[in-house]
C-alpha cells in the first residue's frame, strides 16, 4: 500500500514543477526580447563600434608591432597606436573633405536646384499617362482603372517620398554617435588584451580555457573577415557605378558614387533604391539615357550580387555563396533593413557555433593539452 500510493502523490507534484519551470522559463524569455527592444539603440551603438573597432584593428597593430633592429626592438605603447590610427584617419576623412567634398557639394546643390523642374517634369508624365486611355479611346471603366492606379501609384510615392525625408531627419539624432563610436572603440582596442585575460579566467580548467579561446578565435576571424570583404565590395561598387554613370553622361556622378558605396553596407535594399534614382534622373533628361542607365545597373548588379559580393564574402567567413544569398533575402523578410545588415555576419556566428558544438560533442572526452602554446584571444582579435 504504500509502495502504491508514494507515485500517486509525487505525480502532481512533478506536474507542477515542470510547469512552473515553463512559465518562469517563458517569463524569462519575454524579458529577455523586450530587454533586447528596449536597448536596441545601445546594442547597433555597440554593434557600430565593434564594426569600427575591426576595421582599424590591422592598423593598429601594425603600428604597435616593435621595430626590429640589432641589439633592441622598440615597442611602442597600444595607446600611442591607436592615437596614430585616429590621426591618420583624421588626416584621409580632411583629405577627402578638401578634395571631393567640394565636388560633392557642388552636385548636391545642383541637385536641389533642380528639384522644381524634376516634380513639373514628374507632372507633366502623369499628366500624359492619364490622358493616353481617352487618347485611344478605351472603355470608361478601363479608363477609370487606369486613372485610380495611376493616382494611387502617384500618392504611393509621394508618401515613400516624404517617409525617406522624415527618416533623415530623424537620423539627425545620431550624429553624437560620430564622437562616441570612436570613444568607445577606442577602449575597446586598448582594453581587449585584459577583458579577453579575464574572460578566459572565469573558466576552471585547462581545456575549458583552450576551447573558448578558440573558439574567441574563430569569430574574430569571422567578424574580421567579414568587414573587410565588406569594405572591398563597398568601394568595388562606389568605383564601378560612379565611372559608369559619368561615361554615360548621367548628372552628379560623384554623388552616386558616394551613394552606391554607402548603401553597399544594405544589400539588396540600399543598390535597388540607388539604381531606382539614378534611372529616374537620367529620365528626367531623355528615355534613351534611362534605358541605357538600367541597363548597365541591372547588368552590374547581376554580376555582382550573384557572383562577385557573394564569393567575397564566403571567402571572409567560409559560407557558401547561395547561403550568403538565402542569409540576405531571409534577413530582409524577418528584420528588413536591419535584417539585411545583420543577416551575413549573424549566419557566419550561427555556422561557428555550431562546428564547434559538434566538435564538443564529438571529442567531449579526449584530454586537450598545451594551453600555454594556444594563441591568447587577445591577441587575435586584433589580426589582420
Amino acid at each position: 500500500m504504500f509502495g502504491t500510493s508514494s507515485p500517486t502523490k509525487s505525480a502532481p507534484e512533478s506536474v507542477q514543477r515542470i510547469v512552473t519551470k515553463t512559465i518562469l522559463l517563458v517569463i524569462a524569455a519575454a524579458a529577455l526580447v523586450w530587454l533586447f527592444y528596449a536597448l536596441r539603440a545601445v546594442l547597433l551603438l555597440l554593434a557600430l563600434t565593434v564594426i569600427f573597432c575591426y576595421l582599424l584593428a590591422p592598423l593598429v597593430d601594425f603600428f604597435e608591432s616593435p621595430i626590429r633592429r640589432k641589439r633592441f626592438s622598440p615597442r611602442l605603447p597600444r595607446w600611442l597606436a591607436i592615437l596614430i590610427v585616429y590621426l591618420l584617419l583624421a588626416g584621409v576623412i580632411a583629405f577627402g573633405f578638401e578634395k571631393i567634398a567640394p565636388r560633392l557639394s557642388d552636385q548636391l546643390g545642383a541637385f536641389f536646384d533642380n528639384v522644381p523642374d524634376y516634380a513639373r517634369q514628374v507632372e507633366r508624365n502623369i499628366k500624359h499617362l492619364t490622358s493616353l486611355p481617352r487618347l485611344y479611346r478605351l472603355p470608361q471603366a478601363v479608363t477609370a482603372s487606369l486613372d485610380e492606379s495611376v493616382s494611387t501609384a502617384t500618392a504611393s510615392i509621394l508618401n515613400w517620398l516624404q517617409s525617406v525625408a522624415l527618416k533623415t531627419v530623424y537620423a539627425i539624432k545620431y550624429l553624437p554617435w560620430l564622437v562616441l563610436i570612436p570613444l568607445i572603440g577606442f577602449f575597446f582596442l586598448k582594453d581587449a588584451r585584459p577583458i579577453s585575460n579575464k574572460l578566459l579566467a572565469t573558466f576552471p580548467r585547462a581545456d575549458s580555457r583552450h576551447r573558448a579561446t578558440v573558439f574567441l578565435r574563430d569569430v574574430s576571424e569571422t567578424l574580421a573577415g567579414y568587414m573587410r570583404a565588406q569594405v572591398l565590395a563597398c568601394l568595388l561598387v562606389g568605383a564601378i557605378e560612379g565611372t559608369g554613370l559619368w561615361l554615360l553622361g548621367v548628372s552628379y556622378p560623384v554623388v552616386f558614387a558616394a551613394a552606391a558605396g554607402l548603401f553597399e553596407f544594405v544589400p539588396i535594399v540600399g543598390p535597388f533604391v540607388l539604381g531606382a534614382t539614378a534611372v529616374l534622373v537620367a529620365g528626367f533628361h531623355s528615355v534613351r539615357s534611362a534605358l541605357l542607365v538600367f541597363a548597365f545597373l541591372a547588368v552590374f548588379r547581376l554580376i555582382h550580387d550573384y557572383f562577385i559580393y557573394p564569393r567575397l564574402v564566403s571567402r571572409g567567413v567560409e559560407i557558401h555563396p547561395v547561403a550568403v544569398i538565402l542569409a540576405i533575402l531571409c534577413g530582409f523578410e524577418m528584420g528588413g533593413v536591419i535584417g539585411v545588415f545583420l543577416s551575413v555576419p549573424v549566419v557566419a556566428l550561427l555556422i561557428v557555433c555550431l562546428r564547434h558544438w559538434r566538435d564538443l560533442q564529438l571529442d567531449r572526452s579526449s584530454p586537450i593539452v598545451g594551453l600555454e602554446k594556444s594563441p591568447r584571444f587577445a591577441d587575435l582579435i586584433t589580426e589582420d
